[in-house]
């Protein structure tokens, strides 16, 4: 029965870090567009911040923009609209 825990165990471990080990291939690309499309399927809101991330350090072409880069009010948001 022990043997049978540790046998476990080792797959559980092989397998958390055989999917630690595929992440660093799959890459941020990946990582990003899974969270664009979580963002999406729960309709979670968009942050100026969550977009910048999404579009310089995911490089996702077309990220979703947040309300305040679409329609800026605010002289930030519009100079921010303009340069990202």
């Amino acid at each position: 029965m022990v043997e049978w825990w540790i046998s476990v165990l080792m797959a559980i471990g092989g397998y958390l870090l055989g999917m630690a080990f595929a992440g660093s291939f799959i890459g941020r690309k990946w990582m990003g567009t899974v969270d664009v499309f979580l963002h999406k399927l729960f309709k979670k809101e968009v942050t100026t911040s969550k977009y910048l991330v999404w579009k310089h350090f995911y490089c996702i072409d077309n990220p979703p923009k947040p309300k305040n880069l679409v329609y800026p009010k605010k002289l930030v948001d519009i100079f921010l609209s303009k340069v990202v």
